[in-house]
């Protein structure tokens, strides 16, 4: 399929112009997988303005450029002097920068800025169900009809904004959007390169700018919901996550106190993978680091390093109303069993590892802080 300029505007896509050129070239990619289908190019005379990326496997995604071309448009200009110039096909194109405001279909909706890192829409995050090809121009639809004069001056505004980086620090209290009306709240627990910088032990096998953060049993419309009011809350599990969605703004800092002295970390807990030295046992939990010699004692056979971090929260909005349905988090350990000795399910072999490494305070149960 392809996007109307109508509900272009609807998603702050940047419209096709009708003096645009349409050129279709047979689709290739750096992932052999989506080397199939088409790639639809408009052209605003040399400059390559936008690329549909049609693949077979009924993957879609619309990116606007301003790349100059040349060579009667079969070689991609160079930026610099020093630049040489790159034949205009899927692969090259997909290694220059788009801008603005994209769209994204393969399964669920993706709507996001390039320019900012920011993300407006992921039905994923929204808690929408595996959309098929087919339903999708009913949800472009219905997005357009639910669609207000606010939420158009909303999306627009998305659109052309410029990037933002902000600041963040422990026991910040935040602000986000599981979808267009309701507002998520949840609080970081922990900047893990401020710690270790400040001097303090951790086991630092976490990529990038690693921050601990928990998310709030709460969904609601109003964007003004007071700390006090959070602090008496319920938490889902923390989790471990890059800071982007901090430092470029999309998660909104709305105040700060101190991070209370029981608060719920991710436990971190096996065999030092690192190859200088990894004859030792790990244990990580927050602010708690221990280790001991790895010969003489034992280690579970099933691993629980848990070290894995992403770019975004580890729930979402379906999740979380389960969650506050049940009153507990047995909705989200039930789709998060692996690797988390925080999990119910792992009870016995959590009271083992806290007396192999000598701890006696047991888990917090993510209660209010």
């Amino acid at each position: 399929m392809e996007l109307t300029n109508e509900q272009r505007k609807y998603l702050g896509l940047e419209p096709i112009e009708a003096t645009w050129e349409r050129v279709e070239i047979p689709s290739n990619s750096v992932k052999p997988e989506l080397s199939t289908g088409k790639n639809i190019l408009f052209f605003d005379g040399d400059v390559l303005r936008k690329v549909i990326w049609l693949h077979n496997n009924g993957h879609f995604l619309e990116n606007s450029y301003r790349l100059r071309t040349q060579d009667n448009r079969t070689m991609i200009a160079p930026l610099t002097q020093r630049g040489k110039p790159k034949r205009l096909n899927g692969v090259n194109i997909q290694r220059c920068t788009p801008y603005g405001t994209y769209f994204d279909y393969n399964g669920g909706i993706f709507i996001a800025n390039y320019t900012t890192q920011q993300t407006y829409y992921s039905s994923a995050f929204a808690g929408v169900p595996f959309m098929k090809q087919e339903e999708l121009a009913s949800f472009l639809a219905r997005w357009m009809s639910e669609t207000t004069d606010e939420d158009l001056e909303e999306v627009q505004a998305f659109a052309h904004s410029k990037r933002r980086r902000c600041k963040y620090k422990e026991g910040d209290f935040f602000r986000f959007k599981y979808d267009r009306r309701n507002y998520g709240y949840g609080r970081i627990l922990l900047d893990v390169r401020k710690f270790i910088k400040d001097g303090g032990k951790f086991w630092n096998i976490l990529a990038g700018k690693a921050l601990c953060v928990s998310v709030y049993h709460i969904i609601t419309e109003n964007p003004n919901v007071e700390i006090q009011k959070l602090q008496a809350l319920p938490s889902c599990p923390s989790t471990y996550m890059m800071d982007n969605r901090f430092f470029y703004g999309e998660y909104e800092v709305i105040g700060n106190q101190p991070v209370p002295e029981n608060a719920d970390y991710p436990i971190m807990y096996g065999r030092s993978i690192s190859a200088l030295d990894p004859d030792k046992i790990c244990f990580c939990r927050g602010r708690e680091y221990r280790e001991i010699p790895f010969e003489s004692n034992k280690l579970f056979s099933t691993n629980f390093i848990n070290n894995g971090i992403n770019f975004s929260l580890n729930i979402n909005k379906t999740l979380v109303e389960q969650c506050i349905i049940a009153g507990t988090n047995e909705p989200f350990w039930k789709v998060n069993r692996d690797k988390d000795l925080r999990n119910p399910a792992f009870a016995k072999e959590l009271a083992f590892v806290l007396k192999e490494m000598g701890v006696t305070v047991g888990l917090p149960n993510c209660d209010p802080a």
